[in-house]
């Protein structure tokens, strides 16, 4: 049995049949937690998502006097 957490979303999935273990081994968007040679807490920051930009709208309406 080995559990594995989702690098972006927390997601933790475990798996009991070992060819499911081995497929997720080289997912790199998976870290195991169950290993103690591999980091737990490591975050990767080379995925940082920024909030989507805004496009310009209709500009205001100038009211004559």
């Amino acid at each position: 049995m080995a559990t594995f957490r989702c690098v972006v979303s927390g997601t933790v999935i475990t798996f009991t049949q070992q060819h499911d273990i081995d497929a997720m081994r080289g997912h790199e968007g998976y870290v195991r937690l169950d290993e103690t040679d591999e980091k737990v807490g490591e975050i990767r920051t080379d995925t940082a998502f920024a909030p989507p930009q805004r496009r310009p709208g209709r500009p205001r309406k100038i009211q004559h006097v």
